[in-house]
């Protein structure tokens, strides 16, 4: 599970990334309005976790963000402010459910895989983009009807590319989707080439068009021919 953390207590920031790291999820992290919206517009998580009170903008209005465009993410509202009133208004706006602080760490966990079983249905549709087919329940893909065989790595660039088709996306993008902050200190993304590179290949060698496009200096976009 790929999640974000929007939060202005750095200790508790830690804390909870901390947890759900050994949990087995990717974790982000944004401390301000600012940084949460940049996160949102340019990567794709399967749960946020958003404090209200941020530095620079109301969190809430994220929610009304993300719902606009449809996404599909798990929202958990996590707050001190836990009046009757505070709860429906995050609720209404969009979040699947509102916290109240302070809180135990395994319950959030719990109410995060609960969302996601509840959505669950929403990642089992097929994905066609011309002769591919994302079969996203089985991790699978078909080129041309015949099955692609694709590395962990490479599945994950492709699913991640498609979702997002016909929209530039950078590098750092693509590290952050498929290692979140951890991808923080690296120097180099020669690693995202390698695995793009194999990517093209496979698919080109199965009779795909070429939908896999170089934006040199930035990233990659995956359009059609």
């Amino acid at each position: 599970m790929k999640v974000l953390v929007i939060e202005k207590d750095l200790v508790f920031l830690d804390f909870v990334k901390r947890y759900l790291k050994r949990e087995g999820c990717i974790c982000e992290s944004a401390t301000t309005y600012k940084e949460a919206f940049k996160k949102i517009n340019n990567h794709e998580y399967d749960c946020v976790i958003l404090e209200p009170e941020i530095a620079g903008g109301d969190g809430l209005q994220l929610i009304k963000i993300l719902r606009a465009e449809d996404i599909q993410t798990g929202i958990i509202v996590t707050s001190a402010r836990n009046t009757l009133h505070d709860r429906i208004q995050g609720l209404n706006l969009g979040a699947d459910d509102y916290l109240g602080k302070p809180f135990d760490i395994s319950e959030l966990h719990a109410r995060m895989k609960a969302i996601l079983r509840r959505k669950t249905n929403f990642f089992k549709n097929d994905l066609h983009f011309g002769d591919l087919i994302i079969r996203q329940h089985e991790r699978t893909v078909l080129a041309q009807q015949t099955p692609l065989k694709l590395t962990k790595k490479e599945y994950n660039i492709l699913l991640f590319l498609v979702r997002n088709k016909n929209r530039i996306m950078t590098k750092e993008s693509i590290a952050e989707h498929l290692w979140g902050d951890d991808m923080d200190d690296a120097v180099s993304f020669d690693f995202i080439y390698a695995h793009v590179k194999n990517l093209r290949k496979k698919l080109v060698e199965q009779g795909c068009g070429d939908f896999l496009k170089t934006i040199y200096g930035v990233g990659y976009k995956f359009q059609s021919t």
